[in-house]
């Protein structure tokens, strides 16, 4: 019960942060709407039956409905703005203050736990349950508020009118507790085996409505076909799922809302009060009367209590996903450690070993390589060698199993890897198009809280890094230049731009940032020979006096670079310079000869 505590008073305060007056007025709303339908439904009707049954002055019984009308007159007009008005403003508050959280804590979370199966469905349940976890706290909270108004208030009535009348609401409170304590903890169980099904079919809808997906569909509809059977096959699992439990969930919710509900209120209950106002007259038909009218309120108060603490297991549940996914402490913390010395420096490589999991084999095994400052180093190999893995660990996105990275003398673990990772620019051969502006795709920070005069500097070397990456005619022809929309999924006059140019965008992005180090893996994999050609010659201006590595399977790019690393199930197995390599007539004078058609020179 402390953890289910805890785990409420985390998003109390969470939430009374973002908005306490919104938090305070909600709390008093469920305080208010209670109180006035206990002036109207008991006081009120009370007092009209009294002076029916007892021959009261007509005058009396309308001065009272006059004021009970005139309360309520007044109390809509706040309730009006609070429901209207305050909530559509202060609920996506509430939204965005849990999220940032966890937006931000997701960036800083290692790439190895995008690895972890279970730790990443936990992540994707997590923020799909964020925005639902916070509604249904502010469910109970409005549940508890209403049901102790009305215990309060009704539950005095009733020891003032009927006190053994309470024995039934009692048993009926009670019985519907435990019946919803094992309900929801059924309903959690199936929603844990079912968030893995879900995800997958979640991921077949976005192949069928994501632009990136829409050509290869057209051209390979078998494909189609077999996603449409992931889907049918994951949604009969979910099914299935929800078949076991349909028999014990039915028997559940008709024990909790007929025979510890109807029956025992609608059915026991009006029976003994008819008894007591009808043959032993010791209740007035008045009383009679409101005390049935309210036993379905006090039923419902109580049973909103009674839900209260079985619905605050459920979300506590949820709410410990979020709590550890927010408390995960990240092995590699960024802003944590040394800053980088100044200038370029030697990157040393002494012995690296790396594997993603203790359960596969190593991806890399021994690694030792010394690079200069300013040295251009090619990395080749097949598919599977280890390159990316190996840029990866340079770029300190995983920690070697065993193993060193030094740069300036010492180990990259002992540096901040905010400032380390600022040295570097990087091409990924996945790079990522973002619906944003051009200049935020280049510049991949908001420019909005640049000062004005820094802004004017940005965009000129916005502008330069693009025109460097050949993309200076394409800009010129843009209409809104820089401020272009990228993407048309937001803005309809958006531009999808081609592949190629895409690439480009993403160069520039290196060209920008003036790094010591920079990184080009597979950079014109989506360029013509001509724009291949330019490239290789605007990063050769570009990289004078930075070290550069290449991941290419064009060879084209590495017989210029001054050494050439081989890498065959994760180890060097050949080393040297273009020409070097194709004397010692090894594995890459093989790969080399087989493109040797495209690349003999001119």
């Amino acid at each position: 019960m402390k953890k289910i505590l805890d785990n409420q008073m985390f998003l109390w305060k969470l939430c009374f942060k973002t908005c306490p007056a919104y938090m305070i007025y909600f709390l008093y709303d469920g305080f208010r709407y209670q109180g006035i339908i206990f002036l109207e439904h008991v006081l009120g009707i009370r007092y009209v039956l009294h002076c029916a049954e007892y021959r009261e002055p007509f005058w009396k019984a309308l001065l009272f409905i006059g004021i009970i009308l005139v309360i309520n007159m007044i109390q809509i007009i706040p309730d009006g703005f609070f429901i209207h008005g305050w909530t559509f403003r202060s609920k996506p508050k509430l939204y965005r203050a849990l999220k940032e959280k966890m937006y931000e804590k997701a960036s800083e979370i290692e790439l190895s736990c995008y690895d972890d199966p279970k730790y990443y469905n936990d992540f994707v349940l997590a923020v799909a349950e964020s925005e639902s976890s916070i509604d249904r706290f502010l469910t109970m909270c409005n549940l508890i508020v209403q049901g102790i108004t009305v215990l309060f208030t009704t539950g005095v009535f009733y020891l003032m009118t009927d006190a053994a009348g309470i024995l039934f609401v009692l048993a009926s409170f009670i019985l519907r507790f435990l019946v919803s304590k094992v309900l929801n903890k059924l309903n959690y169980d199936v929603r844990l085996k079912v968030n893995p099904l879900e995800r997958k079919r979640n991921y077949v809808s976005r192949v069928f409505y994501l632009n990136d997906y829409a050509k290869e569909l057209r051209l390979h509809p078998k494909v189609g076909d077999m996603l449409e059977k992931e889907f049918e096959e994951a949604n009969d699992e979910i099914i299935s799922e929800q078949k076991k439990v349909g028999v014990k969930r039915s028997f559940l919710l008709f024990t909790k809302d007929y025979a510890v509900g109807d029956f025992i209120m609608d059915g026991l209950y009006i029976t003994y009060l008819l008894f007591q106002a009808a043959v032993l007259h010791t209740i007035d038909y008045s009383n009679a009367v409101v005390l049935f009218n309210r036993t379905g309120s006090l039923r419902r108060g109580m049973a909103n209590l009674a839900d209260v603490v079985p619905m605050a297991q459920e979300n506590s549940l949820y709410i410990e996903k979020i709590r550890a996914f927010l408390a995960y402490e990240p092995k590699i913390k960024r802003m944590e450690g040394n800053d980088v010395p100044e200038g370029n420096a030697v990157i040393k490589l002494d012995h690296v070993s790396f594997n993603y999991n203790e359960a596969t084999e190593e991806t890399l095994k021994d690694i030792n390589l010394t690079v200069s400052p300013g040295e251009k180093i090619a990395i080749v190999g097949y598919n599977g060698a280890g390159k990316t893995t190996l840029i990866k660990l340079l770029m300190r996105l995983y920690d070697p199993s065993t193993g060193s990275i030094t740069y300036h003398g010492k180990d990259i673990r002992e540096y901040k890897p905010y400032d380390y990772r600022h040295r570097i620019g990087v091409v990924f051969q996945d790079y990522q198009m973002y619906g944003a502006s051009l200049e935020e795709n280049v510049l991949m920070s908001d420019p909005d809280e640049m000062a004005e005069a820094d802004r004017n500097e940005l965009r000129e070397n916005a502008v330069d890094a693009l025109s460097r990456a050949g993309f200076a005619q394409r800009l010129k022809s843009l209409p809104r230049g820089l401020d272009t929309q990228v993407t048309t999924e937001f803005e309809k006059d958006g531009i999808n731009f081609s592949g190629g140019e895409s690439q480009k965008i993403a160069i520039s992005r290196a060209f920008f940032k003036e790094a010591d180090i920079m990184i080009m893996d597979e950079p014109s994999s989506a360029l013509d020979p001509i724009a291949e050609y330019e490239l290789n010659k605007a990063m050769e201006k570009a990289a004078r006096g930075k070290t550069v590595f290449y991941i290419s399977h064009r060879l084209s790019t590495t017989r210029d670079a001054d050494r050439i690393i081989l890498l065959e199930n994760g180890r060097i197995v050949e080393e040297g310079t273009h020409e070097s390599l194709l004397e010692l007539n090894g594995k890459y004078a093989e790969m080399w000869h087989v493109q040797a058609g495209r690349y003999e020179a001119s």
